[in-house]
């Protein structure tokens, strides 16, 4: 027994064909101007959306384009020469911390929609902004602070002192025993972060506990997936107050599975591993 050919409509495109709309989508080039080519070139015509499906089947999609700060030469050695130190490094025993902005209305920028039906969300010309500082790794995780002020040195030192204390650290019900009080602790090269007062009460409530981080490394900091995580969360419950969004964060950090964060901290080998391969270069977390 064998199958014979289907009856169904040949494909219209090759494989090789397929193969160079891919290439010039990589290069930046949108459906239509492909299809435009595509039957300039080939004499064929074909319809943006073919070329859209095409692209679709192949696992690429039309996103936002995400803007990334340049690395200075003097900071991509900085991380290359970081990476390679830290290598071998226990990252399981770092509290990662970090601070981020959340505003209210805010939602998802991309969205399939019928083009003479558009989808609408309303927002807000000045939308309130809350922010937040957390701390997290592999054992433990510390309970998010929120400010609606800029943050300065006095106001970090507040946070310092009123979340990095042993008592108000929670741990996971394996956490070594000896991590407690022995935990490292790693923060951004922010100057409020790095400003003299900080320093000082960081070495006040740790020691010497405060593990260096190499300057435009957000890459390197477990946290960023941590708010990803937490930013979908808020665009799912569409808050539309301040008082609103601080639950859902809270909610959503109460929640949070430590599976989740040893996932971010068990990446870290590979991180610095990519950082040492690209020579200093940005990585693709």
């Amino acid at each position: 027994m064998k199958d014979r050919p289907g009856r169904g409509r040949k494909r219209k495109v090759s494989a090789a064909e397929t193969q160079n709309i891919v290439n010039q989508a990589k290069r930046g080039r949108m459906a239509t101007d492909i299809a435009k080519h595509y039957t300039a070139k080939r004499h064929k015509k074909i319809h943006p959306q073919t070329v859209r499906n095409i692209l679709h089947d192949q696992g690429l999609a039309c996103l936002t384009v995400q803007q990334v700060e340049t690395l200075t030469e003097n900071n991509r050695e900085k991380r290359l020469v970081y990476a390679k130190a830290r290598r071998r490094f226990p990252w399981q025993n770092v509290l990662f911390s970090d601070e981020k902005t959340f505003e209210v209305g805010s939602g998802p920028s991309r969205a399939w929609q019928n083009p003479h039906d558009r989808v609408t969300r309303s927002s807000f010309r000045h939308p309130q902004k809350l922010h937040v500082w957390a701390a997290a790794g592999y054992y433990m995780k510390c309970d998010l602070f929120f400010f609606t002020q800029n943050l300065n040195s006095a106001l970090y030192t507040d946070i310092i002192k009123k979340r990095l204390t042993e008592k108000k650290i929670r741990y996971a019900s394996d956490a070594p025993a000896s991590l407690r009080k022995k935990w490292p602790f790693l923060q951004d090269n922010s100057r409020i972060h790095k400003s003299g007062i900080s320093m000082q009460t960081l070495t006040e409530t740790l020691g010497n506990r405060l593990i260096d981080h190499p300057p435009q490394s957000p890459d390197l900091n477990i946290v960023e997936d941590l708010w990803s995580y937490l930013n979908r969360k808020v665009q799912e419950a569409n808050v539309k107050d301040l008082k609103k969004l601080k639950s859902v964060l809270q909610r959503e950090w109460r929640k949070m599975r430590f599976e989740i964060i040893r996932t971010s901290v068990d990446s870290m080998s590979a991180r610095l591993k990519e950082v040492i391969n690209l020579d200093g270069q940005r990585t693709h977390y």
